[in-house]
């Protein structure tokens, strides 16, 4: 069962990956024009997405992400990769419940951007955070 948690961690998280190189690249995938990309998906009100060294640099950490359960596996015990599994679970579950806090519904009011982080977003996050849980309740109880 471990080895399929591993194997939906790395697509979930590897996919996003793929997608912040794909943004990188100069893609304005899955909107027409930079433009209602940056609405999309930074929603803070600016016009142009990041720059590509800020896409690929998110694009090389969710890349260690998603590899992370692979390394994990049978190592779980070892503090250092425990600790590691629940850093990567409370990034996911951090996100997951900023997305939905006064403080960031204030500063990031532009749509979709608003709207899909409260609806996909959010929820997304927190779903890969119980994931790196569950990886690591699967682990120790063997």
């Amino acid at each position: 069962m471990t080895a399929l948690m591993a194997l939906l961690l790395t697509i979930g998280v590897g996919a996003v990956a793929v997608i912040h190189v794909m943004w990188g690249l100069g893609s304005h995938w899955p909107e027409a024009n930079e433009e209602a990309l940056a609405r999309s998906v930074v929603g803070d009100g600016r016009r142009r997405m990041p720059p590509s060294w800020q896409c690929f640099l998110v694009a090389l950490v969710l890349a260690v992400m998603a590899l992370w359960p692979w390394y994990a596996l049978g190592r779980i015990a070892e503090p250092a990769v425990l600790a590691g599994t629940y850093m990567i679970a409370g990034i996911f579950v951090a996100r997951g419940i900023a997305g939905f806090s006064h403080r960031w519904k204030a500063h990031f009011t532009i749509e979709p951007f608003a709207t899909r982080n409260r609806k996909y977003y959010s929820p997304y996050c927190l779903l890969l955070g119980v994931g790196y849980i569950a990886l690591v309740a699967g682990e120790l109880d063997k």
